[in-house]
Order: C-alpha cells, then structure tokens, then sequence
C-alpha cells in the first residue's frame, strides 16, 4: 500500500507503528486489573482429589520371631474434596477493587497521550519529507538558474561585453549549490527513512505545500488553552490517576491491620479398605459436610505491614509532587506552543512579503544586468536570497502548523481529525521550473 497524503500515513501508522501498538497492547493488559480485582469479591471454589494404592506383606502373631509366613496385601483408598469460600468483609480487597478502576483510568489516558502522540508524530515525518523534498527542489531550480547565468556570462565574455570575473562567480555559485544540493538528497534521504520507521515499509510521498493560509487558532486566549490543559491534558490526568492508585494502596496496606470474615463450606468424601497393619480388612468410608464463618484477625507480622504503610504513604508523596510537575509542565508547553503559533504565523506573513521583494529584485537585476547597470554577481546573489527565501517560507509554514497541533495536544484536545483539517489546506507542489519562474507565492 502507497500512502498519498498526510491520512494515508496516519492510517498506516496506526497499524504498524510499534510503539502505538505498544501502547494498544498496554492497554488490553491493564484493562484486565479490573475483573482481577473484581475476583476477590467474588466466591472462590476448589475441589481436590486422590487415589492410592498401598501394596505390602504383613505377618500377624504375637511373636515376631515364631516363623508366621508374611501375606501380601493391597489396600485402596480414595478421597475428594469442594470448598467455597465466599468473602464477607475483606477491606483490602475492596479497596484494591478501587484501585484497579483506577489503574484503568491512568491506562487509557496513558493511550489517549499515545494517540496524541502518533498524530504529531505522523505530521511531523510527513511534513520534514515534503521539506526535504522542496528542498532539493529549491536546490535543482537554484542550480538550473545558476547554469542559465553561467552560460550567459560566458557568452558575454567572450564577445568582449563581460569580464572573466563574472564567469569566475558563475562557476563558484554554481559548485556551492551543487553542494547544497548533495546535501539537501542527503537530508530527503534521512527523512524518509524516518517515515519509513513509523509506517513499516518504503513509500514515495508527492509533493505537495501547505497554501498560504494556515489554520485559525481557536480560542485566541492563553488563558483559555491553561485552562483547557490543566483540565484534559493527558500528562496531568495520568498523574491524577496515579494519585488515586497510590491514595489506594495507602489505605490498602493499612488495611492489612483489619480482620478478615468469610464463610468457609466444605463437602468431603473418603473410603480405605482396610490397613497394612491389621489382619482383617474393615472398610470405611466417610461422608461430610462442614459450613461456617472464618474470622481472621492479624496479631503481629514482624513489623513488615508497618515498614509496606510507610513506603505506601511515601510513594503517594511522590505521586503528588509528579502531579505537581505535569501541571507546571504543561503550563509551561501551552504558553511555549501558543507563542510559537502566534510567531509562526508572523514570520509566514514576513516571508511571503520578502518572498514578493526577492521575486521583484531578480527582476530588476536581470533587467539591469541586460542594460549594462548590473553585473552577473548581483543576479546571482538575488536569485540565491530568492531560492533561500522560498525553501524558508515552506519550513515556517509547517513549524506554524506543528506549533498548533502540539499546542492541541497539550490541551488534550488533538484528534485525527485536526489533520484533515491541515490536509485541506494542501495543494500539489509547483516544480521546479515553476518555481524558478513564480513570484513565491506559490511554493
């Protein structure tokens, strides 16, 4: 399969990326802490069995020593056993029976953070290889533009209306974008490796550009995006959860101090057929029935369930200073990420006019250097700050948009959705004729 656009590689990241379906497969396994929790509230019963078979030679006389002759005998015998036990009062359990509801919130927010997380991860591969990509395609137009100079420089000199220093020029131009060039496939090359991790297999994307307008940020407020994060941010909720587990285990090893109360029910059979150390075989067999309550109370445990309270109350400290730190954390990525919306769009909007000016300064070289007011140098020099210009308006463009998908998920609000809505603003890339030719705008 051939991812086209950003969804296609979303999709294809959500099936084969491994650390996603780590998290999936964490998550299954956590969701199963709640019905094991929920068994120690429940009857438990067990049935035992056995079989035996006793084979020996016996001699029965009052002297050991009177020359009695031995017999052989077999004894069977059997038995089995059922109990039911059913919890009364066993204050732990019910409290770890809180607890794991409480590990399963902290697991599914711990998945909804890997959900988030996949879909920036997604546009970011995507994004960095159509980067690349207009690099290397800056760099070709670059260079054809250079070659086209190079050529005229030559003409020029040689009919005597040129010097050789602006051939010389040409030629140094033209072996540094080369090398700029080898440089920009070097890095085409290593994104797409990077994408080719994250879906599983090779894939050639086409080139496409985010247009001109990016998307609104909503709300406009910081304050309003705090208040979004310190109530859906998935750091924090994992760390409220975590919280709550350790609140729980706190009151769950105290309670190692409470006594127990169950009712116990036993039905048993048994049978033997007699007795390797009598002479007559007397059969027995033996059916009971046995139902009452079982009180357990705990004494003393050599100080362990005292040292297990102090490393539970321990921990919850822990779990509150963690919980501290996401709220801190987060607050500090909201206003990080909103600035950098805010200065992403800014600076798209000053490239597109610098762009618009680069556009109008080659121009005026090439016709300035056809009337003999400009030389090959100052063309050469507006075309490289052009070319610059172009490849750094398409880098601002996606930092603007990478901006605004983890302020969302800071805020705990990204979904596949958001890229869809990215996706809507892309267009097929020009080539590189076409952009050498265009006022920017374009690209």
């Amino acid at each position: 399969m051939s991812a086209q656009s950003l969804m296609d590689v979303y999709q294809q990241a959500r099936a084969q990326d491994s650390q996603y379906g780590a998290a999936r497969s964490a998550l299954e396994a956590a969701l199963e802490k709640l019905p094991q929790a929920r068994a120690g509230l429940l009857p438990a019963a067990s049935v035992s069995a056995n079989k035996n078979l006793q084979i020996g030679d016996g001699a029965f006389s009052g002297d050991a020593y009177s020359g009695v002759p031995s017999v052989s005998r077999e004894i069977r015998s059997w038995n089995w056993t059922a109990q039911l036990v059913q919890p009364v009062f066993r204050l732990s359990n019910w409290l770890a029976y809180v607890q794991a509801d409480a590990q399963v919130a902290q697991a599914k927010e711990q998945f909804t953070l890997a959900e988030q997380d996949l879909v920036v991860r997604s546009a970011q591969v995507y994004f960095d290889v159509q980067v690349a990509m207009q690099s290397v395609q800056v760099a070709e137009a670059q260079l054809q533009a250079i070659n086209e100079q190079l050529t005229l420089a030559q003409r020029t000199f040689e009919v005597g209306m040129g010097t050789i220093t602006d051939v010389h020029e040409a030629k140094a131009k033209q072996a540094l974008n080369l090398a700029q060039r080898v440089s920009a496939l070097n890095d085409l090359t290593a994104k797409q490796a990077e994408l080719e991790k994250l879906i599983g297999n090779y894939v050639s994307l086409p080139p496409i550009q985010l247009a001109k307008s990016l998307p609104a940020l909503e709300p406009t407020r910081v304050d309003d995006w705090l208040a979004l994060a310190m109530t859906h941010n998935p750091q924090i909720r994992i760390q409220q959860a975590a919280l709550l587990v350790a609140e729980k285990e706190v009151a769950k090893t105290m309670s190692a101090h409470a006594p127990t109360l169950d009712v116990v029910s036993n039905r048993a059979a048994s049978y033997n057929s007699g007795s390797l150390s009598t002479p007559a075989d007397l059969a027995t067999r033996v059916n009971s029935h046995q139902t009452g309550l079982q009180l357990t109370v705990p004494l003393f445990s050599g100080g362990a369930t005292q040292s297990k309270v102090r490393e539970a109350v321990a921990l919850e400290q822990k779990a509150k200073d963690d919980l501290t730190g996401a709220q801190r954390s987060a607050s500090s990525l909201v206003r990080q990420t909103f600035a950098g919306v805010l200065n992403g769009q800014a600076q798209v909007d000053a490239l597109e006019a610098a762009v618009e000016a680069s556009q109008n300064s080659v121009e005026s070289n090439k016709i300035g250097f056809k009337i003999g007011t400009r030389i090959n140098p100052d063309v050469l020099n507006a075309e490289q700050q052009l070319y610059t210009t172009l490849r750094d308006l398409s880098k601002a463009r996606v930092d603007a948009v990478m901006q605004g998908l983890k302020l969302k998920a800071t805020a705990g609000s990204l979904s596949a959705d958001d890229l869809q809505l990215i996706e809507r603003l892309m267009i097929p890339a020009a080539n590189a004729t076409h952009v050498a030719k265009s006022n920017g705008r374009d690209f």
